[in-house]
């Protein structure tokens, strides 16, 4: 997509804190856990958590788990695409 001229990229990442909140909120005692939960291992839920992309299947599941929406969860950034 182009805004502006400039070539631009949307993606989905976490809300921010919105795992610690479910964790505290929710009586979840560990990341391990939750990463469980969601049906990933904890590295994948560190990686997103920390900014990276998730996959359709972890949104999907998130969602499930925690019976929240999709955009309760997550939200749409829109950035620069990188040079090729």
């Amino acid at each position: 997509m182009q805004i502006g001229g400039r070539e631009m990229a949307a993606r989905l990442q976490l809300r921010q804190g919105i795992i610690d909140r479910l964790r505290e909120s929710r009586g979840i005692p560990s990341e391990e856990v939750m990463a469980r939960m969601i049906g990933v291992d904890r590295g994948t839920l560190r990686r997103v958590v920390n900014g990276a992309q998730p996959s359709g299947t972890f949104v999907a599941n998130a969602s499930v788990a925690f019976g929240m929406g999709i955009g309760e969860l997550f939200e749409v950034v829109v950035g620069a695409r990188a040079a090729a």
